[in-house]
């Protein structure tokens, strides 16, 4: 319920800032008269950013909620001093002085703080400078093509054939030059993420089929309209007709569109093979050729940057196996660690894999192994259920809920064991 709620709020954000920013971008482009109906589409740049104002607040409010509530000084820490809290600032910032009607050049400002804020935050943001750059020009170019046509939607409504046909023929100019942005700065953007790795079977890759699929169809009406349809806009009444069909037909699939990427940032990472696991009422304990037993976090401490996974493994296959790596889409990377302890000072050193032999049973607890989060979205809160997957040389992938506590409570129980 809580990704879905998310993944909505976050739709709702991507739709009002390309909206908003996109309207903004498109209209100095293609130096769209006012006398001929910018008027109403000032109106709705005033209200995409009052919409994404609130969308934006609505999306912090939840981050908060999830961390523990706005009295909780490491949710607040967490949230104003991370790229995140940047994010928002952007887009508060900039949906707020779009709804304020400001002039012609504060709103372009507004604009570019709007589009620069998806290169702060999320999956590309952490993969460097090129991925961030990469993915604030696919946006970009995303924006312009939602707000071209937007702005030919009302274009269609106010303008007599001519004009239209010489708005709608500097657009396809336009055009040819954005949407080759988009792709190359889309497939640049999908390659940093996969790190060059194509599988069909990872779940973050489908969904970024579903979107190419999307942007193939699109393409296909645009061209529909460019080579068919706009030529003959001013001779024929059926041409003009069809393309404001053609039209609303793109903007439906942009929606689309932005309703794939938000559930695909919300609920996916492109380092997590197969099914995420973040479902209502699943069993944190698995069982199987591998069963994993007591999987759980400690909550972090404020100012911590990493966070550890610990959990039991038990092979109950006649031959050994192998733990090789995990991936959980609330971080960047998920490492293997033992921490062996030699007079007194422990060290923690990465393994590459670790045995299971066949019928026995591998603890990663305090002190021996553990899993560690790096690049974290969030931290660990207690009460959080952390999806991981974990993958082994025999089994297969196998997924599993880390449930975040203290570790206090940790702890307390292994000593009444004992």
């Amino acid at each position: 319920m809580f990704e879905a709620l998310s993944s909505a709020v976050r739709a709702i954000a991507y739709a009002s800032a390309l909206t908003g920013a996109g309207s903004v971008i498109t209209l100095a482009s293609l130096r769209y008269d006012s006398s001929t109906g910018a008027a109403q589409l000032t109106r709705v740049i005033r209200l995409s950013g009052l919409v994404l104002a609130g969308a934006t607040l609505i999306a912090a409010a939840l981050f908060l909620v999830r961390l523990g509530g706005l009295d909780d000084e490491a949710a607040r820490t967490a949230l104003i001093g991370s790229p995140l809290g940047a994010a928002f600032a952007l887009q508060l910032f900039g949906g707020l002085t779009l709804a304020a009607a400001a002039g012609p050049l504060v709103r372009q400002l507004c604009a570019a703080a709007i589009l620069l804020s998806f290169g702060v935050v999320g999956h590309a943001a952490t993969q460097g400078i090129v991925s961030s750059a990469a993915v604030v020009l696919h946006v970009s170019a995303a924006a312009w093509w939602l707000g071209g046509l937007l702005v030919l939607l009302r274009a269609s409504i106010v303008m007599d054939r001519k004009a239209f046909a010489s708005l709608t023929m500097r657009f396809s100019q336009q055009a040819m030059w954005i949407v080759g942005l988009l792709i190359a700065a889309g497939a640049t953007t999908a390659a940093l993420l996969l790190q060059f790795r194509f599988d069909p079977a990872q779940r973050y890759t489908q969904m970024l089929m579903v979107k190419g699929g999307i942007l193939i169809v699109l393409l296909g009406l645009a061209g529909i309209n460019k080579l068919g349809l706009a030529p003959r806009i001013a001779m024929s009444e059926m041409a003009f007709a069809w393309i404001r069909r053609t039209i609303q037909a793109e903007i439906g699939l942009v929606a689309a569109a932005l309703v794939a990427t938000a559930w695909l940032t919300t609920c996916y990472s492109p380092h997590t093979s197969g099914e995420v696991l973040h479902r209502q009422h699943e069993q944190p304990q698995v069982d199987g050729p591998i069963s994993i037993i007591d999987p759980w976090a400690p909550a972090m401490f404020p100012g911590s940057q990493t966070a550890a996974g610990y959990l039991v493994i038990v092979n109950r296959q006649g031959v050994e196996d192998r733990l090789l790596s995990a991936s959980s889409p609330w971080a960047e990377q998920v490492t293997l660690h033992a921490t062996p302890s030699k007079g007194g000072i422990s060290k923690m050193n990465e393994l590459t894999h670790l045995a299971i032999p066949p019928g026995k049973r591998v603890a990663l607890a305090p002190g021996v192994y553990h899993l560690m989060f790096s690049g974290l979205y969030a931290p660990f809160v207690e009460g959080d259920d952390v999806p991981i997957s974990l993958r082994f040389a025999k089994a297969g992938t196998v997924n599993v809920t880390l449930k975040v506590r203290r570790f206090a409570d940790y702890a307390k129980s292994h000593q009444h064991q004992q």
